[in-house]
């Protein structure tokens, strides 16, 4: 996976940090990448109408 730095006010970093505590996480990029990962889950599930994570799919239909 790739990686790119971003710089975050005190304010986004306070918030992500609030959510790190909460979350038990490691890192501010671990809650970062949790939020993200959460918000992608949520839009997957309003356009299926699923709660179902993404998964690959090989040529043919057959799942990986």
């Amino acid at each position: 996976m790739t990686s790119t730095e971003i710089q975050l006010t005190d304010a986004e970093h306070d918030v992500f940090d609030r959510v790190r505590r909460e979350q038990g996480l490691a890192d501010v990029a671990e809650a970062i990448e949790w939020l993200v990962r959460t918000r992608l889950r949520k839009g997957i599930e309003h356009i299926t109408g699923r709660r179902r994570g993404p998964r690959l799919v090989a040529s043919g239909g057959k799942r990986q």
